[in-house]
């Protein structure tokens, strides 16, 4: 991976121009948050408060629930979900949305720093609170859930039209309650869930006041973190696999959606985690920089012809069936300006300016 990674880095600075909105010294370095400094993490624990703090912008008939600007966040992406997922829009989409979470940060909470990512081989074969990330120190996104024991697992139904959809199955893991340590014990989720998952004996989840997910629903964070997950598709020896034999984005992309993503996801909270309402969890943003990080990598190995390589329909698993998506489609954030995928398809152009370390 570390051969990878600096080639990545090599071919992304090899091609800067020298002058320009993008050169080599004005590049903003997103780094693992195991590599930032306690100040560093301390300060971005607050920005992201800071958001949760703030009104909400999105039109209000849109998402009634959304009290924040952290809301807005989690508001459009429920609302795209199925637009945005196992389509050709997913990894331009995830992109420009950390894009935007990362500016508001940044514009709108004083964070001087950019959005840091979780790097899931690092840690997934090490004991849970070996990572900083979620360690449920002060200097962390808080930890797991408090065990609950005797669970059974949640299947979670793609919002896929007809009587019996596909669906995600998550294992029950080592958490499965509420948070109930670290800087985020008492942060309130407002919108979701959109999908009602059971779960016996665990924590029942009040089911949201509109079927869209979209109305206000106050708790708290439920977590149930499993390593057995990222160990079975997120270990850095499948990761470069995936990134050296996988050499087209037809073969890229399902594999590395239905692979890691969705582990990652799963990971975190099989619960109260659905599809839809993944944002209202900090975790979410450090996943996706993750998801961002190594589809750049994957980019990097052949810009040429990966760079603005797509793959996939304008509907979820092409269902209902849909045309190709091309460069030329837009992309909705719904508080924020609509954008054509091209616009995002590239971590240095059209606006981006970022490398991973």
């Amino acid at each position: 991976m570390n051969k990878l990674v600096k080639e990545y880095r090599d071919n992304t600075k090899e091609r800067l121009p020298q002058n320009g909105s993008c050169t080599a010294d004005k590049l903003a370095v997103r780094k693992e948050w195991g590599d930032l400094n306690n100040q560093t993490r301390l300060d971005y624990i607050g920005a992201v408060k800071c958001l949760h703090t703030l009104p909400s912008k999105i039109d209000p008939a849109k998402a009634p629930g959304a009290r924040s600007r952290f809301d807005d966040f989690e508001a459009a992406h429920i609302i795209n979900t199925p637009l945005i997922h196992a389509t050709g829009l997913f990894f331009s989409w995830h992109r420009h949305f950390v894009r935007l979470f990362e500016t508001a940060l940044r514009e709108e909470c004083g964070y001087s720093g950019y959005q840091p990512y979780w790097d899931w081989s690092r840690y997934a074969e090490l004991p849970l609170k070996s990572n900083p990330l979620y360690d449920g120190s002060a200097t962390s996104i808080s930890g797991n859930g408090r065990y609950i024991p005797d669970r059974n697992g949640t299947f979670q139904p793609l919002p896929i039209p007809g009587d019996n959809p596909p669906g995600l199955y998550t294992p029950p893991g080592t958490g499965g309650g509420y948070i109930f340590e670290g800087p985020f014990v008492d942060w309130e989720l407002h919108l979701g869930p959109v999908v009602q998952m059971p779960v016996r004996n665990g924590l029942p989840v009040n089911p949201n006041p509109r079927a869209d997910g979209l109305g206000y629903n106050p708790r708290h964070i439920i977590r149930d973190f499993n390593n057995s997950l990222l160990l079975q598709g997120s270990t850095y020896s499948a990761l470069t696999s995936m990134l050296v034999n996988r050499t087209s984005i037809h073969a890229f992309q399902p594999s590395f959606f239905g692979g890691p993503h969705l582990a990652g996801h799963s990971f975190i909270s099989g619960i109260d985690n659905d599809l839809f309402t993944s944002p209202g969890d900090p975790l979410f943003w450090f996943h996706h920089a993750q998801v961002d990080r190594l589809y750049s990598i994957w980019q990097a190995l052949d810009f040429p012809t990966r760079e603005y390589a797509l793959d996939g329909t304008l509907t979820l698993r092409n269902t209902p069936p849909s045309r190709n998506a091309t460069l030329n489609d837009t992309m909705h954030f719904e508080f924020e300006p609509d954008i054509m995928i091209r616009d995002a398809m590239s971590p240095t152009k059209d606006g981006n300016c970022y490398i991973y370390e």
